[in-house]
């Protein structure tokens, strides 16, 4: 019986995927509690409280990957279209009844729990494009446009009015899945041309409005994060430094925190930004990371996701069916990039965008989120693991 028990509860699949989550697990509780000092103050709280707050959301994320990975993943195949119907669903609800926080809707209650629908809206998507592109009846330009780009546009649209950065990232990682796809590629250029045509006639005309109105907050952008995107842009291209740490000072200060970490940094729970650093566990929770261990802390994060692209690329050749290999490239590519646009901003390569760090920085929907795509991840594995050992036991029992 004990070890019957003992099989029940093994955890199967890629074991580098199930050594990522623990690690990353690990660094969260860490980081999380050294970087909260600033929020603690706020809330009236202590960092340890919300330390623990963040291992509940943990616990829960593994309860989720464990779920996911022994899902079979032909039920992932069937619950495609349902998943994408929920979450444009979803997505259109809290677009017009979400509560609003720093300015943006992206949050929505139910029974006392409140969460961010297009956290997991992101995964929903990438699991309707991997059907999708399974179905290979893209041969026509009318065929990709009616069966992936239209629904792909209508879904994305709403996370993109409340989170460009979001939107962006989730366009980005579906451009990867159809340019390694076999879609053809004159449908992509075509597509893309009429977004980026559509885009800049949008923008056309939010200035041409502005001028006439003589207007620099219309009512058209307020209602919408293109007026913070602007802002953002601005001021990242701006030389002007005084505009720059009045606009931005979470920018100066991590630049500072990062500056500050050395090789070996300072030690964790020795940092002096995260007191004054806005937003130090969640957006910013990097900088602290390398003001804390330093350029050898910051080398070795990115390392673990570098680990995880190679392990999502090691499943994926080994995927026989598109289904499985596109949803576990879109997946680990949406992680991943969400990570090195993390990094990026906290570096100030490019722009603000408010992407946390997947699985590190604090949070319930992201972790959660990320957790379900982790354990589909797994799922995919887990398959090929099982498929691998019945070909082995055929061909033992063809040999005796």
């Amino acid at each position: 019986m004990g070890k019957s028990i003992k099989k029940g509860i093994r955890l199967k699949g890629d074991t580098s995927l199930w050594a990522l989550v623990i690690v990353f697990s690990l660094l969260s509780l860490v980081f999380v509690y050294s970087s909260s000092s600033r929020q603690a103050v706020m809330e009236n709280t202590t960092t340890f409280s919300i330390m623990l707050k963040q291992m509940r959301h943990i616990l829960v994320g593994f309860l989720i990957i464990y779920i996911a990975h022994i899902i079979p993943l032909g039920f992932y195949r069937k619950m495609a279209y349902v998943a994408y119907v929920v979450g444009l669903g979803l997505l259109v609800y809290t677009l017009f009844g979400g509560d609003t926080l720093n300015e943006s809707t992206r949050w929505l209650s139910i029974a006392g729990f409140r969460f961010q629908p297009s956290e997991f809206a992101k995964v929903f998507l990438i699991l309707f494009v991997a059907k999708v592109l399974e179905s290979n009846k893209l041969s026509t330009f009318k065929d990709f446009f009616l069966r992936l780009f239209l629904p792909v546009l209508v879904f994305i649209i709403p996370i993109m009015w409340e989170g460009f950065s979001t939107g962006f990232l989730l366009s980005f990682t579906i451009l990867i899945l159809l340019l390694v796809s076999k879609v053809k590629f004159r449908h992509i250029a075509a597509t893309a041309g009429i977004v980026v045509l559509a885009a800049g006639l949008f923008y056309g005309t939010v200035v041409l409005y502005r001028v006439i109105k003589k207007d620099d907050n219309p009512s058209l952008t307020s209602t919408s994060r293109l007026a913070t995107v602007e802002k953002r842009i601005g001021s990242f291209l701006t030389s002007d430094k005084d505009k720059e740490l009045v606009e931005n000072d979470q920018v100066v200060f991590s630049k500072v925190a990062i500056a500050t970490g050395g090789i070996f940094g300072k030690i964790p729970g020795k940092g002096s930004l995260r007191e004054v650093l806005p937003l130090s566990n969640s957006d910013y929770i990097f900088s602290i990371i390398v003001e804390e261990t330093g350029l050898v802390g910051g080398t070795f994060v990115i390392g673990l996701y570098m680990w995880l692209l190679y392990s999502v690329i090691i499943i994926v050749r080994k995927c026989t069916k598109t289904f499985s290999a596109m949803l576990v490239c879109g997946l680990g590519i949406l992680i991943v990039s969400q990570a090195m646009v993390h990094i990026m901003v906290n570096v100030g390569i490019i722009p603000v965008t408010g992407q946390t760090l997947p699985l590190i920085s604090l949070g319930g929907s992201s972790v959660m989120a990320t957790g379900l795509a982790f354990g589909m991840m797994l799922s995919v594995s887990r398959t090929l693991e099982n498929e691998k050992k019945e070909l082995m036991q055929d061909a033992t029992e063809q040999q005796s």
